[in-house]
């Protein structure tokens, strides 16, 4: 399982397209804040961080990989027989791969809305234009947490011929449910999530925090009490209150180190002080 290179190959046309949408928010649907300086401040620190992505996968991606197959061979995860798809309609193995990577995808999202998980997943709320491009901001540390949940798709459920289906379509995905339009998807909105869906879980205000964490499949959110959609999303977007920053990328991928370090003196001292909203991150954090 190559994640980094997976990462590497589907950026640079993934980037192109975000642009693109870029242009047809502004051009389409009159959202002139997509041209604004405040968007081109943090599509510019979003670009920066995944710049920095790049430069990790290239020195570290060999000792990820072995490392990654190390743990698998540990762990001895049994796999579905071969042939178990076969006689399957392609376009129904697709849909459940998605189902499957989605339900992966939230348990490992719901764990980095803890107050120990949420370091790791800051720096991809700390966008306060959220757009298209936002799903390139994510810290290394994040690519690599999300990275373990697709083992149930890439090797359990032995579906490799779905596989590039659903990355295209998580890509594609991705890009769509960030972009400020007022799509809710009416009767199918708890199937696949919208853009009014997913702007929530960005969200800065308290009653948002640690809502929404599925990214394709709302259901999920439905069934384990973390659904939130009260109609369009007014409030303002971002993590400003939990102290990252939005604009400078070096403090956003210098955050999870800090915010941890900061953690583990206070065990040390054994302080107990009120808890804040800056101690919760002032996240979605749960």
């Amino acid at each position: 399982m190559d994640v980094w290179s997976q990462f590497l190959l589907r950026s640079e046309t993934g980037l192109i397209f975000a642009l693109i949408l870029t242009f047809a928010l502004y051009f389409l649907f009159r959202k002139t804040s997509e041209l604004s300086r405040h968007a081109a401040q943090n599509t510019a620190a979003t670009l920066v961080i995944c710049g920095a992505n790049y430069a990790v996968a290239l020195m570290f991606l060999d000792e990820l990989n072995v490392g990654a197959q190390r743990a698998y061979d540990i762990l001895a995860i049994p796999k579905l027989p071969a042939d178990v798809w076969e006689g399957v309609p392609l376009w129904l193995v697709c849909l459940i791969g998605i189902a499957a990577r989605d339900f992966a995808d939230y348990w490992s999202h719901r764990l980095m809305h803890t107050r120990w998980g949420w370091p790791t997943h800051a720096a991809h709320h700390s966008d306060t234009h959220v757009n298209a491009f936002t799903g390139y901001r994510v810290h290394a540390l994040e690519v690599v947490v999300m990275a373990l949940s697709y083992i149930l798709m890439l090797t359990w459920l032995q579906m490799p011929e779905a596989i590039p289906f659903v990355m295209v379509f998580s890509s594609l995905h991705n890009k769509y449910v960030h972009m400020d339009l007022l799509f809710d998807h009416g009767p199918l909105k708890y199937l696949i999530a919208s853009p009014v869906f997913h702007r929530w879980h960005h969200a800065d205000t308290p009653e948002a925090y640690g809502k929404n964490l599925a990214n394709v499949v709302p259901a999920y959110d439905l069934l384990f009490g973390t659904y939130y959609n009260p109609g369009p999303c007014t409030a303002p977007m971002g993590a400003m209150s939990s102290g990252i920053e939005d604009k400078n990328p070096l403090l956003i991928y210098l955050y999870p180190f800090q915010e941890w370090g900061r953690m583990f003196r206070k065990l040390r001292l054994h302080r107990k002080e009120p808890v804040t909203p800056a101690d919760l991150s002032g996240t979605p954090a749960e």
